[in-house]
């Protein structure tokens, strides 16, 4: 009687495990993402959406038909300032973006543009988990990863200037990110959507402007830009976060998965902007851009008025978050 009960009892077992490994099995989990710029005009996005397409690629042998990844489009399905919000409420599960869009919610994020190290190198150094522990308690997000960008904002100008206190006076359009870095140099910013830039310059409504490299051809700003200003300084920071509570939900292997193909995304996407930075000096200098070179005592000393600047800004909002995370990512 005993042996027929335990056979009864594990007949159920049974049956409700395959149920359950059947459930599991069908289970399929879409992560709905959009990036802040387009895939025609933004390299960033094209070197983001190439991962993904490794991603699916890999997802589709280790989880068929469980795991995709549904890239939606960029500003036109949800305006660039608008999609870290977007995700927060999860709107969406994923996104492409940059640091600076979303310093209102997390000013020590600007911190980041001061990284002296690879991404691989943050994650050994215990950046990732530090911005995991801001990201979920700030906004409601998993920090997944920094996909680029190698690269660094540069001063580009119409006309030459030879020293620091040239800047005087000048007009520079900028980010809001640079405009403090602009004041202390003594020049005066000027605040533009990117698209505005041409004009402006063509105009002399400015005398220069701030850009990283591999945008420059991009935007069609070569015919108005004569002189490229050195040494550059601020790396554009781009981030892939997701969704905290959609994180939550995909079962430990997928989210092992996810964190390992974009860690090797890191490392092709790095490599693909060392090539792209190269190339691009190189068309400016076939294009007629002279590059201005501060002298090394001198560029040491525009770099630190760059680095105070950005730390003065960030340390009267969050100096616990600020001064933590500039440590983590200067290298001992």
């Amino acid at each position: 009687m005993i042996k027929k009960q335990l056979t009864a009892v594990l007949a159920v077992v049974l049956m409700l495990g395959t149920l359950s490994a059947t459930s599991y099995a069908a289970e399929k989990f879409t992560i709905r993402t959009v990036a802040a710029w387009s895939q025609a005009a933004q390299f960033e996005t094209q070197q983001f959406l190439l991962v993904v397409d490794g991603i699916q690629k890999a997802a589709n042998q280790k989880f068929p038909g469980q795991l995709v990844i549904d890239y939606k489009g960029a500003s036109e399905v949800i305006p660039t300032q608008q999609q870290v919000e977007a995700l927060r409420s999860g709107m969406v599960d994923m996104i492409l973006t940059a640091a600076s869009y979303y310093t209102s919610i997390m000013p020590e994020m600007d911190i980041m543009s001061l990284t002296t190290m690879k991404p691989w190198e943050e994650r050994k150094a215990g950046v990732y988990d530090y911005l995991e522990q801001l990201h979920n308690k700030k906004a409601n997000i998993h920090f997944m990863s920094r996909l680029g960008t190698g690269d660094l904002f540069h001063i580009f100008l119409g006309k030459p200037v030879q020293k620091i206190e040239d800047y005087k006076g000048m007009k520079i359009r900028v980010s809001p990110t640079h405009i403090q870095f602009i004041k202390n140099l003594g020049a005066e910013p000027v605040v533009t959507p990117p698209a505005e830039i041409y004009t402006a310059m063509e105009r002399s409504v400015v005398a220069g402007y701030i850009q990283p490299t591999a945008s420059i051809r991009t935007m069609g700003l070569l015919p108005v830009t004569k002189y490229m200003f050195r040494p550059g300084f601020y790396q554009p920071t781009l981030l892939v976060l997701m969704n905290l509570d959609y994180w939550k939900k995909l079962p430990a292997p997928m989210k092992d998965f996810l964190t390992e193909e974009f860690k090797k995304g890191e490392h092709t996407v790095m490599g693909n902007y060392e090539k792209k930075i190269a190339g691009e000096v190189e068309e400016f200098k076939k294009a007629g851009v002279q590059t201005l070179q501060l002298p090394p005592a001198e560029a040491a000393r525009f770099s630190k008025m760059a680095d105070d600047a950005m730390m003065e800004i960030v340390l009267k909002k969050v100096p616990e978050e600020g001064k933590k995370l500039k440590e983590l990512v200067s290298k001992k």
